[in-house]
């Protein structure tokens, strides 16, 4: 097959600065062209990387793009590939580019692929439908985002496809007790037991809320720390004023607090050695966030909001334990006391946990089931 994918504007691919959807892109197209397809990709460009770049043997091209806005983007995506010519072609998480696409490309079939509810929420009903009636079919990352938008548009409920998003279980996977060791050393966080936090710092991800619960978790055998990963957009460096009040509310409470700041995706894996208990305390309603995926990869037993599609991932008290009552620090403490308390419980949530994500959650069986997508899609439009 010949594809086409126009990743979002905001961006390059791969993630050298961070990104799921990114992310997602990156891993899923580079095994489609290992397995023979000619995959074209269409990302913004980066100082790091060239603006044209061929690999997998030419069957993989990644064409990134300079523009100013949204609109500039698509234009010059557009622009970049009207001499080539694709099978099928995949806008991923921008619902305002299937027009353009269909436009520009009206004898290929477009999918659109939705990571989460928030582009197609800021439409209009008459945009979406729009947006639904030229899209040959859509992709979600799970099955809550699907159901939702079949409800919203039921004309088109025949149109939407589940494909969770994938974990490189070679890269995430348990360390032995002396690289752990070794890791917390560099980290200066030996000596304490670690609360982890991965991910973008703005008030709807809830890390205040950890931090309150952090304060209401009952004593260990030895000092709590929380280790806050992220930063407020991938690649930033600065503090933003979240951050601020942040470190302000964990010196109010006592709590040790250590913050990493942004951590590039090469070196993410090596942080998730440094916990004893993953949360994320998130208050969106998400599709399935890959920092569970990867924590529960890594070993590391998890803690995380009931919210969106992250029960599709998480079952609760099998393979890491989902916090209801999401808002409520008190709730988020018992159950990160639980794990501290109870050996015998972390050891089966660690051990489920990497075998869901082994046997469920790889990035080879993603690849697969997109494949697949595009064979029928492909197959129907003949």
């Amino acid at each position: 097959m010949r594809i086409l994918v126009i990743a979002p504007e905001q961006l390059p691919v791969p993630a050298i600065i961070g990104g799921s959807v990114e992310t997602c892109i990156d891993q899923v197209f580079r095994r489609l062209a290992a397995r023979g397809h000619r995959v074209t990709i269409v990302s913004r460009a980066h100082p790091k990387l060239p603006r044209i770049e061929l690999t997998s043997g030419g069957r993989l091209r990644h064409q990134r793009i300079v523009a100013t806005s949204r609109a500039q983007y698509i234009r010059q995506a557009m622009q970049a590939t009207r001499s080539q010519a694709f099978d099928v072609i995949q806008v991923e998480n921008r619902p305002t580019f299937v027009q353009p696409v269909c436009q520009h490309f009206s004898r290929t079939p477009v999918i659109l692929s939705l990571h989460s509810l928030t582009f197609m929420s800021r439409l209009s009903r008459d945009r979406g439908n729009q947006v639904l009636r030229l899209a040959r079919g859509v992709t979600t990352v799970s099955r809550f985002v699907t159901s939702t938008m079949k409800q919203r548009f039921p004309a088109y409920k025949h149109k939407f496809f589940t494909s969770h998003q994938g974990v490189d279980t070679r890269l995430f996977r348990s360390r032995s007790a002396l690289t752990r060791a070794r890791l917390r050393r560099s980290w200066s966080v030996s000596g304490t037991t670690n609360i982890l936090f991965v991910g973008r710092t703005v008030p709807m991800k809830g890390l205040h809320t950890l931090v309150k619960a952090m304060a209401r978790i009952p004593k260990t055998s030895k000092p709590l720390r929380l280790i806050i990963a992220g930063a407020s957009w991938p690649g930033k460096k600065h503090h933003s004023p979240y951050i601020t009040s942040i470190k302000r509310l964990a010196e109010r409470l006592h709590i040790r607090l250590t913050f990493t700041g942004y951590i590039p995706p090469t070196r993410i894996q090596q942080i998730y050695q440094l916990a004893d208990v993953f949360v994320c305390p998130t208050k969106y309603r998400e599709g399935v966030p890959l920092v569970n995926s990867e924590a529960m990869a890594s070993g590391i037993p998890v803690v995380a909001s009931r919210r969106g599609g992250i029960p599709e991932m998480i079952q609760h008290n099998r393979n890491g334990l989902l916090v209801s009552d999401y808002k409520n620090p008190t709730a988020f403490a018992y159950a990160i006391h639980r794990i501290l308390s109870n050996r015998a419980l972390a050891r089966q949530l660690t051990t489920n946990g990497r075998r869901r994500v082994v046997q469920k959650f790889s990035w080879d069986a993603a690849a697969t089931r997109i494949e697949r997508q595009y064979m029928n899609t492909i197959r129907k439009h003949r």
